[in-house]
C-alpha cells in the first residue's frame, strides 16, 4: 500500500474515532458543577484534537495524491508482500497493541502504579530496544509517580488499585 493512500485510510479512521469519541464522553460524561473546567473538558479535548489532526492527514493525503496525478506517471512495482519497513511497522503497530492490552488487563489486576511501571519499562525494553537498565528504572519509576502524583493527589482522579494487591 502506498504511503499516500495508507495516509487516506488511518485518516479516515482516526476520523471516525475521533468522532465517536468525542460523541460518546459529550453524551455519557457529566460537564461537572460551576464554572470550572469539569470532568468532560480533558476527554472532550483529546476527542476534538483527534478530529482536528486527522482531518489534516486526510487532507494531506488527498492532496499528495492530487500532486501525483498531476506529475509524469510512475511505473508501479509491484511486490508479493511486505517490504523489510512494511515488515518493522507491522511488528511496531503490533507490539503497541499487545502492550495497551497488557496494560488493560494488569491494571484491573495489579493496580496503577504497578501497571504502569511494568508496561513503561517493558515498552521501553521490547518496543524502543533501550537496553540501559538505569534509564529504564528511571523512566518507569518517574513517569509512574508522576502520574500518580498529579492525577492521584493533585487532581484526586481515581486510579484503580487492583484486584491482586487491593493495597498498594
Amino acid at each position: 500500500m502506498r504511503a499516500v493512500h495508507r495516509d487516506q485510510l488511518v485518516g479516515t479512521l482516526l476520523l471516525v474515532f475521533g468522532a465517536v469519541w468525542t460523541g460518546v464522553v459529550y453524551l455519557t460524561v457529566s460537564p461537572g458543577f460551576g464554572d470550572g473546567i469539569g470532568p468532560r473538558a480533558f476527554p472532550l479535548g483529546l476527542g476534538v484534537l483527534l478530529v482536528f489532526l486527522s482531518a489534516l492527514l486526510l487532507v494531506s493525503g488527498f492532496r499528495k495524491t492530487r500532486a501525483q496525478a498531476q506529475e509524469a506517471p510512475e511505473e508501479d512495482a509491484e511486490t508479493d508482500g511486505f517490504t523489510e519497513k512494511g515488515r518493522a511497522e507491522l511488528r511496531m503497530v503490533a507490539s503497541v497493541f499487545a502492550v495497551i492490552v497488557a496494560y488493560g488487563f494488569l491494571m484491573e489486576k495489579i493496580g496503577f502504579q504497578i501497571a504502569t511501571v511494568l508496561i513503561v519499562a517493558a515498552s521501553m525494553w521490547l518496543v524502543l530496544g533501550i537496553r540501559k537498565p538505569t534509564v529504564i528504572a528511571a523512566m518507569a519509576i518517574g513517569l509512574a509517580g508522576g502520574c500518580w502524583l498529579v492525577f492521584g493527589k493533585i487532581l484526586g482522579a481515581y486510579l484503580p488499585p487492583g484486584t491482586w494487591l487491593p493495597n498498594f
